[in-house]
């Protein structure tokens, strides 16, 4: 009976030295983790009402290569809370954050809790710290780079954009074109219409009374060179029709030798090309002639009407003598 009463009271003295003294526990939030990912550390400790729990973090010996600092670990400052329990006892709290840059297995040290007369010491989990790649190790070679995509420019948009411009500017030419013949045969018309109402005068005559008409125009003191030209042209070429009975309203001067071949003579023929190609030089090509080159210009039609007039009054004396001739025979 008196060993099961000794037995009993060892127990329960075991039991309130247990109670009474100082238990912490220590763990971690993560066993493992990746390169600079937060790993944090907590102690806990529950003590009487009364008692003050002090702790202090023993970080782990590292061995310091001044080559790779960069792959030391960062450490956070230690937090420590309280919080009171029931039946008089109060909850102490610490916590640590460290960052890892370094593969591997990572001591993180100790944490020693120390309350009234009792110290306890207990050292952290290690952590395993991993790679993020797949398979848990770092690539040794970075795949190579794509080669830069080649965007070649487009100018299909300029292309049509030139094409419809081009497109509307021989449009506009073409119109134009239509249009200024149009006028240009109405004004012959006008103009056929009012010579058949004009009394009809020899061609002879006709030309040196437009030609005297045109000299007293102000075509030249008004500096309209090209126009006096264009007059002087069209009268030209209106004495030679009338002169022979042919077509005169042409358009180039190459039509009207055309019209005019087997018609005239070798200085007829001459003087013909040279007054036409006088007045295209000025008309088409914008040459400005000398006051003197206008006048020898228009000397030309005069003496081309005096050289036609003259033999086309020679064969109709010519005839007319055959024909007396005839009757006197």
């Amino acid at each position: 009976m008196r060993r099961f009463l000794s037995i009993c009271l060892v127990l329960l003295a075991s039991v309130l030295s247990f109670a009474t003294s100082l238990n912490m526990t220590v763990n971690t939030d993560k066993s493992t983790c990746h390169v600079g990912d937060p790993v944090t550390i907590s102690a806990r400790a529950v003590v009487k009402e009364g008692s003050v729990v002090t702790f202090a973090f023993v970080k782990p010996q590292v061995t310091v290569d001044e080559d790779n600092t960069e792959s030391l670990p960062v450490w956070e400052k230690g937090i420590t809370t309280d919080e009171k329990l029931p039946d008089g006892y109060h909850l102490y709290r610490y916590s640590i954050t460290v960052h890892p840059f370094q593969l591997g297995t990572l001591s993180l040290g100790k944490i020693k809790a120390t309350a009234g007369g009792d110290t306890v010491e207990k050292k952290v989990p290690d952590v395993e710290v991993v790679s993020m790649f797949a398979g848990g190790k770092e690539k040794k070679t970075i795949n190579p780079l794509k080669p830069q995509l080649e965007i070649k420019p487009d100018y299909s948009h300029l292309i049509r954009v030139v094409a419809v411009v081009l497109g509307g500017l021989l449009l506009l030419a073409l119109l134009v074109f239509v249009i200024f013949r149009m006028l240009k045969r109405y004004r012959n018309r006008d103009r056929l219409a009012i010579e058949k109402k004009l009394p009809k005068i020899p061609p002879c005559e006709e030309v040196r009374e437009l030609l005297g008409k045109l000299l007293a125009s102000r075509y030249l003191k008004d500096g309209r060179i090209k126009d006096f030209y264009v007059e002087l042209a069209e009268i030209g070429k209106r004495f030679l029709g009338r002169a022979f009975g042919l077509e005169y309203s042409v358009e180039t001067s190459e039509e009207m030798l055309n019209n005019l071949a087997g018609h005239t003579t070798v200085d007829e023929d001459r003087l013909v090309r040279e007054f036409l190609d006088a007045c295209d030089m000025v008309k088409f090509a914008k040459l400005v002639p000398a006051q003197g080159e206008t006048n020898s210009h228009v000397n030309l039609v005069y003496k081309l009407a005096d050289l036609i007039c003259q033999r086309q009054e020679e064969e109709k004396e010519k005839a007319e003598s055959g024909e007396e001739s005839n009757v006197s025979v």
